[in-house]
């Protein structure tokens, strides 16, 4: 039987006239070529390759040059044979049922799992495409190219919308597109992202409109004697595979869901890392988010704290809630991930310390409120001015350590009545205010970022302070003592803090002031109207003023007083000394397999011709060297650097992010 260019037996015949050696179903295997024919590998091969046949096909060490040399009959049998009617039914079951079977034993082999995959697929396409496709035929496997598009085909002549699952499967099988490791290395949530995106976006799915140029396939078999264009008897349909429109717009959605999950990526890649972890839940899109155990519990919780307005909740209850201990310091990184996982289940959280520029103390509590900031959220330079008066005037406010419902409604005016602000700036702002007012406020380092402000600038502060401090009609000893300290502290003489209050009191009600000495006290009486002379002054009057444009500057300085507070708090401490590292994650390879690795790196796709030539340069055996690199890849990434085949796929990616890492 010769083979299809009808020059030479074919390679899977066994031919008992040559002769055979004894030797074991794993010996040998650095004996065969890489597409091997029964009349040309040694003597000790055959008799490898006959005791593993008379062993029933099963040995799971097994050399897979011997499983191949099998396999290539059944292409024979399926795909010649059987399109000329000399294969019965029964056979043509049996013989998917074999190849099912090899799959279970030898499915670890990429090469082989490959073009079995293919096999059955192709066996559907000639035989039962007008059959709904089985469901151990995987398309996911870009050996499967070929007959997907049958499957794309079916859809578009019919006028059916493509489910997200063909629409998946032509971009990954497209060779225009190629998934980048964030897809590869985060394969379940990339193909759950791309449903829900693509759900969202197509509705039922894409309809794609039938073009005019036929389908041909070819038949990519493993075999050498069936490299020849075999004619194959297909459905009469179109090829949509080759349309660019429909392509460029899934590809898009691809790689807007591979950049969402490039953080989740990298954290996954390094060692040990779990993926179950806060830190890497808090990575992913929200989408994902949701599916973690113990995710609607926690959002429960969280939406009892704030059902009736933002509501605290202790920094060690939250993280009893997310199934975490608490870190024994909050750094900016463990805060931005706290934050950032509070706002993935659909909530917000204050002090926020990407927005608000502080840094929630470990023992002390949070502010919850629902919605949240948003994933594209960007804070106006008009947020971060209110919300450092907001801080301000909560420092005020807990001087006589008495909250009042009308100092608490006059810092709430500054938000509410704001038309500067977004709505979703006013949320948060207004939650910040709530935790503010609630929580010990410190004046550490106001006195240094102070110290370069000028006295215009500092006085229009100071008059923020004496409005919130006379909120509640009254002005204690207590009060009056404390603002002399944040007069002293911008750098103002304490004794003005009694002509301030006296200037309030000349343009609204009296204000009731408390001495020192217990036994004497006024009332500031109020004076004779001026309306020439306004120099009196209230809170929503002095915001106004600071708003105009000759005292915009005083904006900046607002929004500088507290703006680096967290980066001076987590460099506080001693500084760490720098470890030099002479190892890098290279090391782990020997020194012939380094120079495999950077050969390999110069181009993504390999024949495997060429690779074996490589191998054979460097004295390496190509399955044994992909191997040795794959696991050393698995150590350092989690995903593999070598996806072997016809062509050979590397991760270039893959491997600068290990060496860089």
């Amino acid at each position: 039987m010769l083979d299809t260019n009808g020059y030479d037996n074919d390679a899977c015949l066994i031919n008992p006239k040559l002769q055979v050696s004894s030797a074991e179903p794993w010996e040998a295997g650095d004996e065969m070529g890489y597409w091997p024919h029964y009349g040309r590998i040694t003597a000790k091969c055959r008799g490898a390759y006959l005791k593993w046949l008379a062993g029933g096909r099963a040995e799971p060490e097994a050399y897979i040059g011997y499983v191949f040399l099998f396999f290539y009959g059944l292409e024979r049998r399926l795909l010649i044979d059987g399109q000329k009617g000399e294969v019965s039914d029964k056979e043509r079951l049996e013989i998917i049922d074999e190849v099912r079977r090899l799959l279970k034993v030898y499915g670890g082999n990429r090469s082989f799992r490959g073009y079995a995959s293919n096999f059955l697929a192709m066996e559907w396409v000639l035989y039962q495409s007008d059959k709904p496709v089985p469901d151990y035929i995987d398309f996911s496997d870009r050996y499967c190219s070929e007959p997907f598009q049958v499957v794309l085909a079916q859809y578009v002549v019919g006028g059916k919308p493509l489910p997200a699952d063909v629409a998946l499967q032509w971009i990954i099988l497209h060779p225009e597109f190629g998934l980048r490791t964030p897809a590869r290395r985060c394969a379940k949530e990339f193909r759950e992202l791309f449903v829900r995106r693509y759900t969202d976006k197509f509705g039922e799915g894409l309809v794609v409109k039938p073009n005019k140029t036929p389908l041909k396939l070819e038949c990519r078999a493993a075999s050498p004697s069936m490299r020849g264009d075999l004619r194959l008897k297909l459905p009469n349909l179109p090829n949509p595979f080759i349309l660019t429109g429909p392509v460029k717009k899934l590809s898009a959605l691809a790689e807007e869901c591979t950049l969402e999950l490039e953080a989740y990526s990298r954290y996954l890649g390094r060692k040990d890392n779990d993926p179950n972890s806060m830190a890497a839940l808090a990575l992913l899109p929200k989408e994902l988010m949701s599916r973690s155990p113990g995710v609607e519990q926690v959002k429960n919780r969280l939406a009892d704290v704030c059902s009736s307005g933002p509501g605290l909740v202790t920094v060690d209850s939250l993280y009893d809630s997310l199934g975490e201990s608490p870190p024994s310091q909050l750094g900016k990184k463990e805060c931005e991930t706290l934050a950032t996982l509070i706002e993935g289940l659909g909530f917000g959280m204050t002090p926020d310390v990407r927005y608000h520029n502080i840094k929630p103390n470990p023992d002390g509590k949070v502010a919850i409120f629902p919605q949240g900031h948003g994933v594209d959220f960007r804070p106006s330079r008009e947020f971060r001015t209110v919300g450092t008066i907001l801080r301000l005037g909560a420092m005020v406010s807990q001087i006589d350590d008495d909250l009042s419902p009308s100092e608490e409604a006059t810092l709430q005016s500054l938000v509410k009545d704001n038309r500067e602000l977004t709505a979703i700036e006013k949320d948060s702002l207004l939650t910040f205010l709530h935790w503010c007012l609630r929580t010990p406020q410190s004046t550490a380092g106001l006195k240094q970022r102070l110290s370069e402000v000028s006295t215009v600038e500092k006085t229009a502060i100071s008059h923020i302070l004496i409005s919130v401090a006379h909120a509640d009609g009254r002005i204690d000893p207590q009060e009056i003592r404390q603002l002399e300290k944040f007069y002293t502290t911008l750098g103002l003489d304490k004794k003005q803090v009694a002509s301030d209050i006296h200037a309030l009191a000349a343009s609204s009600e009296p204000v009731t002031v408390g001495l020192r000495d217990p036994e004497t006290s006024f009332t500031i009486p109020r004076p004779i109207p001026e309306p020439a002379i306004g120099k009196g002054f209230r809170l929503n009057d002095e915001l106004i003023r600071i708003r105009e444009e000759e005292t915009r500057q005083v904006k900046g300085v607002l929004e500088g007083i507290f703006s680096d507070q967290a980066e001076e708090e987590a460099d506080a401490g001693p500084v760490p000394t720098l470890v030099q590292h002479s190892s890098t994650p290279l090391n782990a390879l020997d020194e012939v397999h380094q120079n495999l690795f950077h050969r390999l790196l110069t181009q993504e796709t390999w024949e495997r011709s060429a690779i074996h030539e490589l191998c054979r340069e460097l004295g390496l055996m190509v399955d044994g060297a992909m191997e040795v690199l794959n696991e050393w890849a698995f150590d350092n990434a989690n995903a593999p650097l070598i996806d072997d085949g016809d062509p050979v796929y590397v991760d270039v990616n893959l491997a600068k992010e290990i060496i860089n890492a």
